[in-house]
This record gives structure tokens, C-alpha cells and sequence, in this order.
């Protein structure tokens, strides 16, 4: 009575589905996220801090952060009593030390912040209470001194160069070049 014939169709397999499935899902990218360390809102730490990955900061820190290609956020309840070298700054809480930014700095609605601010950009929100210096100079000596590859001695707590007294450039001066001393540069009168 009824005939009913049907389209032709390709068949269905795995191996279709996988031809169909777009180029862009099936290579997922190797490169992994970008991670952060998070300091608590119960810690404290009293000491210097070196990293190579963003930090937040949500409890009390005396010491030096350094976090020279990445950003320090500090967060509402964070605190901070030292100085801060950073690619870029975000900071909700309060400081009492020096912020260098090689970037930018942002000083949020609600922060307190006691010192010198040295950075090329510099966002200070509405609601931010700041008591300080600004150092926006892009061509500061700062920036090459702490963002240099190696950390150098040459920087002080405030950004600014320490000299070494004349005394020690005589004695660097008097050793020769094959790094060896002789018994009369040794001694001391």
C-alpha cells in the first residue's frame, strides 16, 4: 500500500563524528593557567617574600614583597608594613612603606596608604586616603635597578642607590685581575 523510501544517508560512526568535531577541540592547549598564591586573612608573616606568580594578600605582612613580573594585590583586609616591587600593584587595605610598580599602581576606594608611590601610572580611586610622595618619572632609576635579572645590593628599602664607601673601592681596586690576594692587601694595620 504505502512505500516509503528513505534518503540515503552516509553511515554514522566514530570516525565521522570525530571528522565533524572542529579542529580547535580535539588539540587542547598545553599551556597551563596562571597561578596565585593567596595569604589568608588569619596569616601573618614577618618576613621578606620572592615570588614568580601573582600574590593576594588578605592578612598582615611586615616585610618586603617582591613579585617582579606579577601583580600584588592586596585585599581590603590585607596589611601592609614594608615595602612592595611589583609589575603591578592593586592595593584595598592599608600600607605603611614604599609601592614600586614597573606598570601601574591602583590605590582602590577604602586603601590607606603611608609612603612613596613609584610608578608610571597611577590610579588613586575616590575614598583613598594616601599620605606621601609620587615618583611618576618612566625613566627612573628604580625601575632598572630592581627589575633587572639578578637582585641588586645597590637598592635601598627607600629606592634610592647606596654608594660604597671609599675604603672598599680601594680594597675592590687592589685585588688582581686572577681574583687571588696577596698577604699585604689582606692585612689590616
Amino acid at each position: 500500500m504505502f512505500s516509503k523510501t528513505k534518503p540515503p544517508t552516509a553511515p554514522h560512526s566514530t570516525t565521522d563524528t570525530q571528522q565533524a568535531m572542529p579542529e580547535e577541540t580535539l588539540n587542547l592547549p598545553t599551556t597551563s593557567r596562571q597561578s596565585t598564591s593567596v595569604i589568608g586573612s588569619n596569616t601573618q608573616v614577618h618576613g621578606d617574600i620572592n615570588s614568580d606568580e601573582d600574590i593576594t594578600i588578605e592578612g598582615q605582612i611586615t616585610g618586603v614583597v617582591t613579585c617582579k613580573q606579577h601583580t600584588v594585590t592586596l585585599g581590603k583586609n590585607g596589611s601592609l608594613s614594608g615595602d612592595a616591587y611589583a609589575h603591578t600593584l592593586r592595593v584595598s587595605g592599608s600600607v605603611d612603606g614604599n609601592l614600586v610598580a614597573l606598570h601601574k599602581i591602583t590605590v582602590h576606594d577604602g586603601a590607606y596608604v603611608t609612603g612613596t608611590l613609584t610608578t608610571p601610572c597611577l590610579v588613586l580611586e575616590d575614598g583613598s586616603v594616601f599620605h606621601g610622595s609620587i615618583d611618576m618619572n618612566p625613566d627612573n632609576d628604580i625601575f632598572t635597578s630592581v627589575f633587572s635579572a639578578p637582585p641588586s645590593k645597590g637598592v635601598n628599602s627607600k629606592g634610592k642607590h647606596e654608594t660604597s664607601t671609599p675604603q672598599e673601592d680601594s680594597q675592590k681596586a687592589s685585588l688582581p685581575t686572577d681574583g687571588t690576594a696577596t698577604k699585604e692587601e689582606t692585612d689590616t694595620p
